[in-house]
């Protein structure tokens, strides 16, 4: 049976090896196929500005089958089509950068490829914009989402109140909301490129800075149960205006009363001034002002809230906490109104309370008395008591040396309110001495001294309708300033923990809204001592050699644009970047503390977790460390 089985199986190898030699009836190609080539047929495609529909072509020789793909890395080319044989056919977006812009398309065949460059001229184009608008709104804050059609535009962003646009209007015969909105964003953008060249910008990168690209949000803090007006506009890199502006209306919501029970004291009224305390029952915020009853004696609580908004400076009447104050006021013999009152947002957040007063006549023929007391002297202040007789009296109280005498201080005085009034600064020199002069007994503060230096304090009268002196001068005992020590007083900061802004706006999202991406450091503040001021602040880079900056030249940095005296401020910081925070103190006799230089480097990975962050809704928020 092997033997059998053996010849079988040769038998059928022998066929078959005849089989597959046997002639064939085809002709046989007596040279090898050759490779597939491929080339583009141009070395570039030039697309005008407002883009459109563009093609290039190309020639491949002895395909093989492979699959033939066009692709780049521009966004603004898109859109192949590769069905016509030899062709490549695309989109080209419109440029609305104002600047030329290229990029490659390439072409692969199997491990075949070529490319193309594609330049696209950069003048500016008009393009047509649609935004939706989205809004979310918890009372006065606001986030607004912008979804911008087409979705890779840049775009400026941003809100206009509607009763701030009637008035415009209303001053504007013949221009429409779009012109007028046109001009806003002009002058907003060409705001941010001045300025922005002072801090060493581009004028595209300063565009870049207050525009967006793409759907994105922002959020604001606005006056509630306000109309405004959302709009947007597409803008080239340089910033000009290249479609027409689109714009919708929100309203913010009702912002929440409050619980603080504020109480007026200690009113003292004169010919032309009033100085008066406010206490408060907890931290919130409320504004406090003077104005003459003529102007408000008939007014309701929301007209008294919108004439309110409408002074300038508003933010400057505006308090936490109890607080004295003191106001200049125009008229003598006439009646005025202390308002104070719960105010955030816009909005009176508790009862609006007021009280009248009426101000002092000045009697020229009375003749003013003084006594002058020292109460404290450092190496750098005094602090002086001054009492008068009557208390209608303006004077001028002031710090000098030993050596000046009364004619020398008088005649510098003089001379330097003739100037004030010679540039313009007053109408003549009686206003002068009653801008920069007082009234009533009280404690005054003069600081600048040197230490280890004699001093005395003087006053002399004025007649506050004529600008004469009327009273000799009159001198304190003299003082000699203390010499400067290092404090034994001194604040802590803990930097130990800090979180991740996502996390902290996850769980708060109304007070931390803008906190996404940076590093959220809490700064609290333990006092050591006898510690009256303390000054903070972040730091770009390591600033831990005392060589430079010296101590001297951060404490003054500090005291002139660092935080102060702030029991909780959250510093939003920069991840992965070298930091340094810098703190140092002040007892009461002014003597400063140590400075402290700590060292940050805040990494992602480090972040504590956030069940342990120190929430405090009163407290502030920083953001972006400062560069010495």
């Amino acid at each position: 049976m092997k033997n059998l089985k053996f010849i079988l199986a040769s038998l059928v190898a022998v066929a078959l090896f005849t089989a597959c030699n046997e002639p064939s009836d085809e002709p046989v190609d007596p040279t090898p196929s050759e490779p597939a080539t491929l080339s583009i047929d141009d070395n570039y495609v030039q697309a005008k500005a407002a883009g459109g529909d563009y093609y290039f072509t190309y020639t491949l020789e002895n395909p093989d089958g492979s699959e033939l793909k066009a692709e780049t890395q521009a966004e603004w080319i898109h859109s192949f089509d590769l069905s016509e044989d030899g062709e490549v056919s695309f989109v080209i977006d419109p440029n609305t950068t104002g600047s030329q812009r290229l990029s490659k398309i390439t072409l692969t065949y199997g491990k075949l490829k070529d490319s193309i460059t594609v330049t696209q001229s950069g003048e500016a184009v008009e393009v047509e914009i649609t935004i939706d608008f989205e809004f979310d709104i918890n009372g006065p804050f606001v986030r607004m989402y912008t979804y911008p059609s087409p979705e890779g535009i840049r775009y400026y962003a941003w809100y206009y109140s509607v009763k701030g646009m009637e008035t415009a209007l209303a001053q504007s015969p013949g221009v429409s909301i779009e012109m007028y909105l046109e001009k806003v964003i002009e002058v907003d953008i060409s705001e941010a490129i001045y300025y922005g060249a002072y801090a060493g910008y581009s004028a595209e990168q300063a565009v870049a800075e207050i525009t967006l690209v793409g759907p994105s949000y922002q959020d604001f803090e606005l006056n509630g149960n306000t109309e405004f007006y959302a709009f947007a506009c597409a803008v080239n890199n340089q910033g000009a205006l290249i479609s027409d502006v689109v714009y919708t209306t929100f309203k913010t919501g009702v912002v929440e009363a409050s619980d603080n029970v504020l109480t007026l004291s200690n009113v003292k009224v004169n010919t032309d001034r009033v100085s008066y305390d406010v206490n408060a029952s907890n931290m919130d915020q409320y504004a406090t002002i003077v104005l003459p009853a003529a102007e408000v004696e008939n007014l309701t609580d929301d007209e008294f809230i919108a004439k309110f908004n409408k002074i300038d400076g508003y933010v400057s009447y505006l308090n936490f906490g109890s607080c004295s104050k003191s106001y200049l006021l125009h008229e003598e013999d006439a009646d005025y109104y202390i308002y104070y009152f719960g105010y955030e947002y816009g909005m009176a957040t508790t009862e609006i309370k007021r009280e009248k007063i009426h101000t002092a006549k000045y009697d020229p023929n009375t003749k003013a008395e003084f006594e002058l007391s020292l109460d404290k002297v450092t190496h750098y202040r005094v602090k002086a008591s001054i009492d008068v007789e009557p208390e209608t009296s303006l004077y001028y109280i002031d710090v000098c040396g030993v050596d000046e005498t009364a004619e020398e201080l008088q005649e510098a005085i003089r001379e330097a309110a003739q100037w004030y009034v010679d540039n313009g600064y007053y109408n003549n020199i009686a206003m002068c001495y009653r801008i920069v002069g007082s009234k009533g007994s009280q404690q005054h503060e003069f600081t600048g001294l040197y230490p280890e230096t004699q001093y005395r304090v003087y006053a002399f009268g004025i007649d506050e309708h004529t600008g004469e002196f009327n009273t000799e001068v009159i001198f304190s005992e003299v003082f000699t300033t203390p010499a400067e020590m290092v404090s034994d007083s001194y604040i802590t900061i803990d930097t130990e923990k800090y979180y991740d802004g996502y996390d902290v706006l996850d769980l708060f999202p109304n007070d931390f809204a803008d906190a996404d991406g940076w590093a959220v450091l809490p700064l609290e503040v333990e006092i050591h001592g006898d510690v009256v001021d303390y000054y903070y602040d972040v730091y770009i880079g390591d600033v831990t050699d005392t060589t430079y900056p010296t101590d001297d030249e951060i404490i003054l940095d500090l005291v002139q644009y660092g935080k102060k005296n702030e029991p909780i401020t959250y510093s939003y910081c920069y991840f992965n970047e070298v930091l340094t925070l810098i703190y140092f103190s002040k007892d009461a006799d002014d003597n400063n503390s140590a400075v402290t230089r700590v060292p940050l480097y805040l990494s992602p990975s480090g972040c504590a977790d956030i069940s342990e962050f120190p929430y405090n809704p009163s407290a502030s928020a920083m953001k972006a460390e400062r560069k010495f």
